[in-house]
């Protein structure tokens, strides 16, 4: 019998990052979840994360610290580049230079053949480091800088790259991800704002397909997700 690859996935808790863990549980890999706590990180993602963990049937998740990390709107006494005022919201320097070079670390000892990450289609819109181009680099920097990588090479997967919201979701659907336990808003409330850059993608999402979003929101227009 072949053996079964191994693969470290990131989690958010949010829609790409599910269907991406379900997407690779379909594939009957060994799956090692992994997820960063950073600076105002929504409680809530948490929460969804370490639910979505216990759906999916598996029994770890490695929770790192990475409490230097911040959003450039919390930053905003110690920011002297004037250009980042302009930077898109929810946008953290670096942010996934530092989660794929910890996710390498964590993949190089357990011999993991991937690392997969849930960025969609439209990300590098907004986000230089979740473009296809990027994560094409940052393979050949695992190839030079991983030692073990000439026998037990790892790379970076992309499941979601080039598909949009709308079809994030409809995969998901058909994967039987619990979207009701996921959490998109970038902001820490009780319930989704239904106005951030996030919910407004999401809502926008589940409207394409003609469907009710199983969340909340907080305003009365979105509520439905319709």
């Amino acid at each position: 019998m072949a053996p079964v690859d191994k693969a470290v996935v990131l989690l958010s808790g949010g829609i790409d990052s599910a269907v991406s863990l379900w997407w690779a549980r379909a594939r009957g890999w060994d799956l090692r979840p992994l997820t960063f706590h950073y600076f105002r990180r929504p409680p809530q993602e948490i929460v969804a994360t370490r639910k979505l963990i216990e759906l999916s049937g598996l029994s770890r998740l490695q929770e790192i610290d990475l409490p230097f990390l911040q959003e450039v709107d919390d930053m905003k006494k110690g920011i002297e580049n004037p250009v980042l005022a302009e930077s898109p919201e929810g946008y953290i320097p670096a942010r996934n230079m530092v989660f794929y070079a910890v996710a390498g670390f964590y993949a190089e000892p357990i011999g993991a053949r991937w690392v997969i990450g849930g960025h969609n289609g439209t990300d590098p819109e907004a986000f230089p480091d979740a473009s296809p181009k990027f994560f094409n680099f940052f393979n050949s920097m695992y190839r030079l800088g991983l030692w073990s990588w000439p026998k037990t090479p790892v790379q970076i997967l992309l499941p979601l790259s080039g598909k949009s919201k709308v079809d994030v979701v409809k995969l998901g659907l058909e994967l039987g991800v619990p979207f009701e336990h996921t959490w998109s808003c970038y902001w820490d409330r009780d319930m989704h704002c239904g106005t951030c850059a996030s919910c407004l993608e999401r809502k926008e999402a589940f409207r394409g397909l003609g469907l009710k979003d199983p969340i909340a929101y907080e305003s009365v227009a979105g509520a439905s997700g319709l």
